[in-house]
């Protein structure tokens, strides 16, 4: 099966000048935990979480609405594209350890995104993965060395 068949197509999505109050209605119109930062011809330049929305404020001690998308720290974005198999899409994520692929041309233009849900709802259904694959890519997405505990003296 082909991401294109799962991805959701035309997410939503927010510009570098958006605020972050902004992108979390969009988040929250959409229902979704993941918006990516496009530029004026929707080529992927970032993505933002909701998590990065949570940390942001709280690290700085700003409102969502004070912290523009431009000022948010840039990872590489890991992306599919939308002829890759939904095999592909899991190895890619179990590899980067991300649950969310921004779906792209080969151009870096969005067309979608995949998770990690809308692939496990279909697990073991005809032609797509099995319920053992994405439970190995959950995983290698989730299974991380304990961090060393530091006590005070």
């Amino acid at each position: 099966m082909k991401v294109e068949q799962l991805m959701t197509p035309s997410p939503a999505t927010c510009g570098m000048t958006d605020n972050l109050a902004q992108v979390v209605e969009r988040m929250w119109d959409a229902n979704c935990g993941i918006v990516p930062v496009v530029d004026d011809i929707g080529r992927v330049l970032a993505v933002i979480t909701d998590r990065d929305i949570c940390v942001a404020a709280a690290t700085r001690g700003l409102a969502p609405g004070d912290i523009r998308a431009e000022e948010m720290p840039r990872k590489p974005v890991v992306c599919c594209r939308p002829d890759n198999t939904v095999k592909d899409a899991l190895r890619l994520m179990a590899e980067h350890r991300v649950r969310r692929l921004p779906v792209t041309s080969d151009k870096g233009i969005l067309h979608g995104i995949i998770s990690l849900d809308d692939i496990a709802i279909t697990a073991g259904a005809r032609n797509t993965v099995s319920a053992a694959e994405v439970l190995s890519t959950m995983k290698a997405i989730y299974t991380q060395p304990l961090p060393v505990a530091h006590h005070a003296a």
